[in-house]
Parts: structure tokens; C-alpha cells; sequence
């Protein structure tokens, strides 16, 4: 049985940390595993490069968080410490960095996103004062990622942010592109098949489902069964958290995919190290039950079904990984939601032609009606004058 979460974020490069030198950054940027798996020195360099010049555009953008903000957070944290309910770690740790204005614009992001997903909660019992259990666990929750001060706040932002990093992607290398349109989407998968063959371990499950829905990521979608033809042969890793040294890849037939109704299908002879056999027992226990796959989009389209935008995605680029996953990549959806964005203009742009062809044909009766009418005036005028 399939138990399906899809969720999203863009595969992680390394980024720039906070008072790290540029050239602490270089040398972090050029070792890391990630980078080295997938790039050679030079392309690796350019991409290292690309990124702090991107972080000294971004920087430029304030993000100090406003009184209203700061007011929500502390506000939350100790409704939280009071009442013990509301919130996980993550949003403890967003509070705190709202307090101490330690705001990075990947903290932007996911702050927008969370509030996005979250503004179905304020319809909630408890959110509101007066009402019987405030504050709720969603309003404590709420507070914690700065609340309404928050949300219009972190829109304006991430605006402000996504406009910088279009403009750094134009002038990118073609390494820096590929990379930051990669996305992920992750499957909560029941039941995954563990076979055992001598000294041959194999996990059997499926990285994408197809002709589902996914959850809410601030549009919903569906990927359609020849979305990965002409992918099965690439270059791809069976990975942790699509991360680390690859555990099978297909170049040596130790990861094998494949397509069925359901979905895209894969099996891995899991390499007998300590990591592929502590993957083994965590998958036999059910303590991992997740898989996930990254990849990039070649075509797509999109549709409003029940006032819903919804994202059809019609073939793969490019498949990179397979993983086995312990929680749920983030839900930020960054590429997908820039697509939508580009379907949208396209519909308003094509909406407002159409107006202007109405405006046009509408002008054009009008004259026409005046021109009749003026006639006909004229006509009368003559036979009177008779």
C-alpha cells in the first residue's frame, strides 16, 4: 500500500554562512561531497564563485524583522513555556532568530511558505482570543514564525530575493542553472520490499507516483506516467537524504528503474557498508519509510481545477537521485512556484489581449452603429430639404 506526502525543495548547495570569509567559503564549497560527486574542479569553481556573488546581492536586501514581529515571536515563546503545546523546534528556532534578528533569506522563505500553508489554521477554535482553548496550539504555532506581522512582511521579501537571484541565474554558468532548478518530491511509501539474496541486500519501492495529487505546496500536482521516458538510463544514485557517497547507481546495474502504472519503480542492491546496513535495519523497522527523488523539469503545464492552481508535469530533464529519506524534504517549492508564476503572466498577458480584441470589435460596432446612424440622419435631412 502507498501512503503518499509529496513535498519539495530545491537540491542544497553550499551557501555562504554567516561571518564566513569568501575564501572559507571556496574551500568549504569545493569539497563538498555533493560538488564533487557531480562536478569537476573548474565547474565546481565557477558554481562556488556564482554563489558568493549571489550572497553579496542578497545581502543588500534588509531583513530586519519588524517591532510587530519580534512582539509575536516573544509573545509565543512564552504562551509555549506556559501552556507546553504549539510548534516544533524549527519554528522555536525561527522565533529566536526573529528576536535576535539573525534572519537569513533562506529563513525568509520557508517563513513565507510556512504562513502560507498554515492561514487555514486561523479558521481554527482557539486562534482567536475569547474563543474556548486560546491560544490553540496553531496560534502559539503561528506566533512562533512571527505571525500576520510576519506573513506580508516575508512576502515583500522573498519577492525583493527571488528578483536578485533571477538577475545573478541570467548571467550563471550552465552548472549553476542546472543545479538551482533541481527539485525534489518525497513519498511517504508502506510496505517497501526488502529481498534478500546471499550476500545481496535489495530495497524495492517507488521514488514518484503517478496521476496523484500532491499535498499543498502552494499549488498541487501530478505527474503524468511519461514523465520519465528516455530518464531511466541517466547517471542516477540510490543516496540518503540525497546526500553523502552513493549506496547503488545505475552505471553499474546495482540501481535499476523501471515504470509501471503506479509509479517510478526502483531497486537497489544496497553496498554492504556500515551505512547501507544500517539503512537496512532502519528500512526493516519501519523507522525510514519515505523515498525521494530530484530531478529537473523539461515540460509542464498548468491549470486552476477548483480554484486550485494545479501543475501537470508532462517530462523529466533530468533524473539525478533516488533516495531513502528520515523526514520529508521542506516544502518551499521554489522552482515549481516560479513556473506558476511565468504560467500566470502567460494567462494574464493572454487575458488582457483578449480584452483589447473585445475593446477593438466593441469600437469598431460603435463606429460602425455611428456611421448608420449618421447616415441615415443625413438621408432624412435630404428628403425634409424635399
Amino acid at each position: 500500500m502507498l501512503l503518499l506526502e509529496k513535498s519539495s525543495k530545491t537540491m542544497p548547495i553550499p551557501t555562504p554562512k554567516y561571518n564566513e570569509s569568501e575564501e572559507q567559503f571556496i574551500d568549504r564549497c569545493m569539497i563538498d561531497e555533493t560538488m564533487v560527486a557531480e562536478y569537476d574542479d573548474d565547474q565546481r569553481l565557477a558554481i562556488c564563485i556564482a554563489q558568493i556573488e549571489e550572497d553579496r546581492a542578497i545581502s543588500d536586501i534588509d531583513l530586519t524583522p519588524t517591532k510587530g514581529m519580534i512582539e509575536e515571536a516573544e509573545k509565543a515563546l512564552e504562551w509555549r513555556k506556559e501552556f507546553d503545546r504549539g510548534g516544533t523546534d524549527i519554528g522555536v528556532g525561527t522565533a529566536k532568530a526573529i528576536i535576535e534578528n539573525e534572519i537569513t533569506p533562506n529563513r525568509v522563505k520557508r517563513i513565507f511558505s510556512y504562513l502560507s500553508r498554515h492561514e487555514v489554521d486561523k479558521k481554527g477554535e482557539g486562534f482567536n482570543a475569547g474563543e474556548d482553548g486560546y491560544p490553540s496550539a496553531g496560534r502559539i504555532a503561528w506566533g512562533l514564525w512571527g505571525g500576520d506581522a510576519a506573513f506580508t512582511w516575508s512576502e515583500n521579501k522573498v519577492k525583493k530575493i527571488k528578483m536578485e537571484e533571477s538577475k545573478e541565474l541570467e548571467n550563471a554558468p550552465q552548472e549553476l542553472r542546472s543545479v538551482t532548478d533541481k527539485e525534489i518530491r518525497t513519498f511517504n511509501v508502506q510496505d517497501l520490499e526488502i529481498r534478500e539474496e546471499g550476500d545481496t541486500k535489495t530495497v524495492v519501492g517507488y521514488a514518484s507516483v503517478f496521476n496523484t495529487l500532491s499535498n499543498d505546496m502552494g499549488f498541487r500536482e501530478i505527474i503524468s506516467e511519461g514523465a520519465f521516458e528516455g530518464r531511466l538510463n541517466d547517471d542516477v544514485r540510490f543516496l540518503i537524504n540525497h546526500d553523502g557517497l552513493p549506496l547503488a547507481r545505475t552505471t553499474n546495474n546495482t540501481l535499476r528503474l523501471s515504470t509501471d502504472k503506479i509509479g517510478l519503480r526502483y531497486e537497489a542492491d544496497v553496498a554492504d557498508t556500515s551505512l547501507g546496513r544500517d539503512l537496512m535495519e532502519l528500512m526493516k523497522n519501519g523507522t525510514i519509510n519515505q523515498s525521494s527523488f530530484a530531478f529537473t523539469v523539461d515540460d509542464d503545464s498548468w491549470e486552476v481545477k477548483d480554484g486550485v492552481n494545479v501543475r501537470t508535469i508532462k517530462k523529466v530533464s533530468r533524473l539525478y537521485d533516488v533516495s531513502a529519506v528520515t523526514y520529508p524534504a521542506y516544502e518551499e517549492a521554489s522552482v515549481g512556484l516560479r513556473s506558476m508564476e511565468v504560467w500566470k503572466k502567460e494567462e494574464e498577458e493572454k487575458v488582457m489581449k483578449e480584452n483589447l480584441e473585445k475593446e477593438k470589435e466593441e469600437r469598431k460596432k460603435e463606429e460602425l452603429d455611428l456611421t448608420k446612424r449618421s447616415l441615415s440622419e443625413l438621408r432624412l435631412s435630404i428628403i425634409n430639404k424635399k
